[in-house]
Order: C-alpha cells, then structure tokens, then sequence
C-alpha cells in the first residue's frame, strides 16, 4: 500500500531502535563513524552494523548529510 514504509530485516529493526535512542534532539544525527560504533558497543558486528545501515538508508528509515547519518521522520 502507498505511503506505508517498506518492512526491514529484524536486525536492521534492532539497529534502528538503537540508533533512535542515540539520535536525540537538539542534534539532527550522528556521523557514519559514531554510527557504527555505538551499533559494535551494543553487541553488533562491524559488518551486520554496516549492511544495516545501507538497509536502513534505502529503504528510506534513515537519510545522509554529508557524512552524518539522520532518522526519516
């Protein structure tokens, strides 16, 4: 159906809710770098953090500026 979001692996879901408690207002987003840190702190692989990242960002949860990773609204 239009409009709803595309569904993701559940690691990705799991990484995704990681990084939403990390992104928190007043700062827009992470950099990449941090990113994949804070995802290897809590318990993923450098390459699971990776691959879920690029999931994330094209199936549109989460965007890049620069090299700074932001959650879609």
């Amino acid at each position: 159906m239009p409009g709803e979001p595309t569904p993701i692996p559940p690691y990705a879901e799991d990484c995704l809710d990681v990084l939403s408690g990390t992104i928190s207002p007043p700062e827009p987003g992470i950099d990449e770098t941090t990113a994949k840190q804070v995802l290897v702190n809590e318990g993923f692989t450098k390459g699971d953090a990776k691959e879920a990242l690029e999931v994330l960002e094209m199936r549109g949860y989460i965007y890049r500026v620069n090299s700074e990773i932001r959650i879609t609204d």
